[in-house]
């Protein structure tokens, strides 16, 4: 049990103690309402190789610590990663663990259990068994499916063609029939790590509408008081709009059916909010480099589509225009206007896609947003692509908003956000300036 292992990491699942139920002797444990790496890719089927960087290799640092003491997991698999409302991925169930040296009955999930645990012979090494269920995470969290026994298993490089090879390399010797072979759970976790960069954990649409609201995407659980007040002082510096700030979440009252709806246009703002949210802006929370525009400065005029002016690609211009249209873009969602996001983004826009489906069901569950609104400050270009593409970036913090119905009633209410740093690329299309999809975002 994970008590007697004495565990208490930053990926490993919080435990509380024991308490008595009319079922018998329970765990109390940390909750994580993302649920199981599992049930995720059950759900989504396959992820990528970044998500797959975020999802495991802290997971195998972890357990590298464990092999460090002398002790192993023993039942490392998907269903035993679950995920936290911030979409970070903590390991369970320690009921196997137990001392290398210890003579133990096979155990584990079936499909991530090495094949000599089922001769009882205890390891040669610290860790061989789980790190052979690590690599056959991995198999499963990029195709879908856990590995199939060695006889009937296809080459690594056959079924992962567009992985790197080192990530191929690392599957294959991962789950190498003859433990000797296998990596320390220490170089499984470095090799993940170096193999590319990690990206956010996509659970949008995934999770059950019952834990949807729960998920930082709707309202970001704060690590301490100095945070929250911080962010609140930032937002009142930015004379943003008046009776927003600090608004607490509550549990809205009314019937059943109302929460219900309630939850459910939840997970579907976060589905289309998730690293989104940012890229709208208030009126009045400009950015110092565009309020410092001289107001009599000629404006920058595109008479002619096959002639775009000089001025057109520089900074103050992109910068402007971004902020219009993430103007237009508070607007567009607040109002419930599908059509008018359409004329805001580049075609093609995954962003376009996500924000549309979320005017389109919130209107099947007769509720609209009212309130959203977004400051950005420290806008600046971070790069040039190809062709008429530029990423610009910026410091951004959103407001608290409200669904309600068609009667204009307040069914929810939903905390303001954060400060994260967001990355946007625009593409400038027929001569006008038009939002493309969010980059990258932190905290």
């Amino acid at each position: 049990m994970q008590e007697n292992v004495g565990l208490k990491q930053k990926y490993v699942v919080d435990f509380y103690g024991m308490l008595s139920t009319d079922f018998g002797e329970g765990l109390l444990m940390e909750y994580c309402p993302g649920g199981s790496l599992a049930s995720l890719v059950r759900q989504r089927s396959a992820v990528s190789l970044g998500e797959a960087v975020t999802a495991l290799a802290p997971i195998a640092q972890t357990i590298s610590g464990l092999h460090a003491g002398g002790i192993r997991h023993g039942d490392i698999s998907p269903e035993n990663i679950l995920l936290t409302a911030s979409g970070m991925p903590k390991i369970i169930d320690f009921q196997e663990s137990a001392l290398a040296a210890q003579s133990t009955q096979p155990a584990g999930t079936p499909g991530f259990i090495a094949p000599e645990v089922f001769s009882g012979a205890p390891e040669a090494s610290v860790g061989e068994q789980d790190v052979f269920a690590l690599g056959a995470c991995l198999w499963f969290l990029l195709s879908g499916n856990p590995p199939e026994e060695t006889i009937c298993r296809p080459p690594v490089r056959l079924k992962f063609p567009d992985v790197p090879e080192i990530i191929q390399c690392l599957i294959a010797d991962s789950l190498c029939d003859d433990p000797y072979e296998r990596p320390t759970a220490e170089q499984f976790a470095r090799t993940l790590f170096s193999s590319t960069q990690a990206k956010p954990i996509h659970w949008e649409g995934c999770i059950d509408t019952e834990t949807n609201h729960l998920m930082e995407t709707i309202h970001p659980v704060q690590a301490s008081k100095k945070r929250r007040h911080e962010a609140k002082r930032r937002r009142e510096g930015t004379q943003a709009e008046p009776g927003w700030q600090g608004h607490a979440l509550h549990r809205t009252p009314g019937a059943r059916r109302i929460a219900a709806s309630v939850l459910i246009a939840a997970g579907v703002v976060a589905a289309s909010f998730f690293g989104v949210s940012l890229l709208s802006s208030g009126q009045q929370a400009q950015s110092p480099a565009v309020a410092a525009e001289p107001s009599m400065q000629e404006p920058c005029r595109i008479k002619d589509v096959a002639q775009v002016p000089a001025c057109a690609m520089e900074s103050d211009t992109v910068i402007s225009s971004f902020v219009r249209l993430s103007n237009q873009r508070d607007q567009a969602i607040n109002s419930s206007d599908s059509k008018a996001l359409s004329r805001i983004y580049a075609k093609g826009s995954e962003q376009l896609v996500r924000d549309q489906k979320t005017v389109e069901d919130l209107g099947k569950l007769g509720l609209h947003i009212q309130g959203l609104h977004t400051s950005l400050q420290d806008l600046h270009v971070v790069a040039r692509g190809q062709g008429d593409e530029v990423v610009l970036g910026a410091r951004s913090s959103m407001s608290g908003y409200t669904y309600a119905d068609k009667s204009g009633k307040v069914r929810h209410e939903v905390e303001a956000g954060d400060e994260e740093w967001i990355k946007v690329q625009v593409k400038l299309v027929d001569g006008q300036w038009r939002l493309g999809n969010v980059i990258s975002r932190q905290k």
